[in-house]
């Protein structure tokens, strides 16, 4: 494998970190949406600053769309605090407004060069590597440069907040009392997603973009129950995403972006049903020994009214009105767990369930 495609699943590894980090706390403050406004909002800062500078490589692109994702977060906070519509539909109001606004500005004015809408929806990231920077004599791609120096602002942000995010995201109004800036804080982490978000527009477009930012943090929600965790989850997640998308796009001969997208999402789909405390299976099988217990447990209370009695088991099937299937399960069960006393005709309860028979009551 040469150096070109080696540095292009450098690329993808990097920006997926990156984005699957900005995603964890959207995901725990239930701004998942955000991510996907974010990358509508942002393009009336790129075309700005490309027709003031006429370079796709400036850096004044990145801090442009910064603004005007900021913009877009301070104008939905506004429109909510007025409580006259939805949080959802100030959103929903805001971005679309922005991006029209963008797509109304490149179209007046970009219809000359060669920036063009693909490159934002779709990216280029089977080609990213190829222009080139030199760095103390070593060429390196100048998406992978660009899309590191993001990572590494993201991680110092998160080193250096970690506790104030993790306060502020479970519990903003007790950020606030202990003396912190929630609201600042909550700005200025936007504003790297942001930054985040337009960085890797023209390496995987904004499409990848927001599948990286859901799929590996709502993964992690399902799988860990501490920030610190989610953060490694959802990076890993991201990662494996692109390495396995990656290698698929590869074999296939096609661009890669949709092969990540698409495991990022079959990712969280296997982890819905087999996450351990969340998932659709765990639930089921939470639900399924919940139905269990509460069927002991009014065996045993309807025991009790008789006890120290034995109850025929014809007249007790009767009485309980269940299915046979189900009133044979429960009788073993409650033989198991010692509770009660069985013959071939007759039921009685055990000491210990005499015991725990009070208990429920």
């Amino acid at each position: 494998m040469d150096a070109l495609v080696l540095w292009t699943l450098m690329i993808a590894i990097t920006t997926a970190i990156a984005c699957s980090l900005c995603g964890v706390y959207l995901v725990v403050k239930h701004e998942s949406m955000v991510a996907e406004a974010l990358s509508h909002a942002v393009l009336p800062g790129i075309i700005v600053a490309f027709i003031v500078f006429q370079d796709r490589s400036s850096p004044w692109l990145i801090i442009s769309a910064g603004l005007s994702g900021l913009l877009m977060v301070w104008l939905v906070q506004t429109i909510r605090n007025t409580r006259l519509v939805d949080g959802d539909a100030a959103l929903g109001i805001v971005f679309s407004a922005l991006f029209s606004v963008g797509i109304i500005a490149a179209s007046q004015n970009l219809n000359n060069t060669h920036f063009h809408a693909h490159c934002i929806i779709d990216g280029n990231l089977a080609s990213a590597a190829l222009q080139t920077v030199k760095v103390f004599g070593i060429e390196m791609p100048r998406s992978f440069l660009v899309m590191l120096s993001v990572l590494t602002a993201l991680l110092a942000f998160i080193g250096f907040f970690y506790k104030e995010m993790k306060l502020m995201m479970f519990d903003a109004e007790l950020s606030q009392s202990f003396g912190f800036r929630p609201t600042l804080l909550h700005f200025g982490w936007l504003a790297l997603v942001s930054i985040t978000t337009v960085a890797a527009f023209e390496t995987v477009g904004s499409i990848l973009v927001v599948a990286l930012m859901i799929a590996p943090p709502a993964a992690s929600f399902l799988l860990g129950s501490r920030l610190w965790k989610m953060l490694v989850i959802s990076s890993l997640i991201g990662m494996l995403s692109s390495v396995i998308g990656f290698y698929v796009g590869y074999s296939l001969d096609i661009s890669p972006t949709g092969p990540i997208a698409t495991v990022a999402g079959l990712v969280f789909l296997v982890t819905v049903v087999v996450a351990p405390r969340q998932g659709v299976l765990a639930k089921a099988r939470l639900r399924r020994r919940q139905r269990s217990d509460l069927f002991q447990h009014l065996l045993l209370a309807r025991l009790k009214r008789d006890s120290p009695v034995a109850v025929a088991i014809e007249d007790l099937s009767e009485s309980v009105m269940w299915t046979d299937k189900q009133f044979r399960r429960t009788l073993r069960q409650c033989g198991n767990n010692g509770w009660i006393n069985q013959d071939s005709s007759t039921v009685t309860l055990t000491d210990d369930g005499v015991r725990f028979a009070d208990q429920l009551s």
